[in-house]
């Protein structure tokens, strides 16, 4: 066979084969069953009636923290003001007073205890119950002893400030100087604090500010009062002049 009947050959026995296998697919898919693909459902639409709620979160509450206040009590000693006390605790003068019922902020007792409301009041609480000042011991008179008597020794360094001193001396029983005054001609006037004056004893009245001790009080003026010639007048709490005299 020559070569051109072989190329003819070949492509014959392709177009045959290619016609075979083209029947046999087309008769193939006209009797195959048909097979139905199953179907997801469609999920149904969520309504209120089948919605379950989640319950609410419990809201967490904290209690704010109590605080529990505890009060500052104050004894009031010698030379002790309202001012001075309320610039020590850094409180208000009117707090002091309304924590402790006080109406006159000038009047105070020696020994008397004070409620430093420390913060300030607290509107909501009622204010703590004062404690009842404690008593001062003072000498317990004896009936059958002396009656006070007090004179003035001496003016020392009249007319300089930070010199000028009055002596007071008790030759008599024990007296409380609370309510004695001192006082010039010209109005100048000292009320002496609550005090014990026994027998035998003295006490220095100086003109200008200091700390008042047993020994030593303290009148805070800014200029000296006592000269030459002048009068000094010791007087007791119901004014009943008790001593005179006329400085040197």
């Amino acid at each position: 066979m020559n070569p051109r009947r072989l190329i003819l050959y070949l492509l014959l026995n392709a177009v045959v084969s290619a016609a075979a296998t083209l029947t046999v697919l087309w008769f193939w898919e006209r009797t195959r069953p048909t097979v139905s693909l199953p179907v997801a459902p469609t999920p149904a639409p969520q309504t209120a009636n089948n919605l379950t709620a989640a319950p609410p979160a419990l809201a967490e509450t904290t209690a704010p923290p109590s605080s529990t206040a505890t009060p500052t009590i104050h004894v009031v000693q010698v030379g002790d003001t309202l001012g001075s006390i309320a610039q020590q605790y850094d409180v208000a003068v009117e707090d002091i007073m309304a924590a402790n019922g006080l109406a006159d902020p000038n009047v105070l007792s020696v020994g008397q205890a004070l409620v430093i409301p420390i913060g300030g009041l607290n509107p909501t609480a009622a204010p703590p119950t004062p404690i009842p000042p404690t008593p001062i011991p003072t000498a317990t008179r004896d009936p059958n002893a002396p009656l006070p008597r007090l004179s003035i020794r001496e003016v020392k360094s009249p007319g300089v400030l930070s010199e000028e001193t009055l002596v007071i001396v008790n030759s008599g029983g024990p007296v409380d100087l609370a309510g004695w005054t001192l006082r010039d001609e010209a109005g100048h006037l000292y009320t002496f604090p609550s005090l014990t004056l026994f027998e035998g004893g003295a006490v220095n009245v100086h003109t200008a500010a200091g700390e008042d001790t047993v020994t030593d009080l303290y009148w805070a003026q800014t200029e000296a009062v006592w000269a030459s010639g002048k009068t000094v007048l010791l007087s007791d709490p119901n004014g009943n002049l008790q001593a005179r005299f006329t400085v040197p």
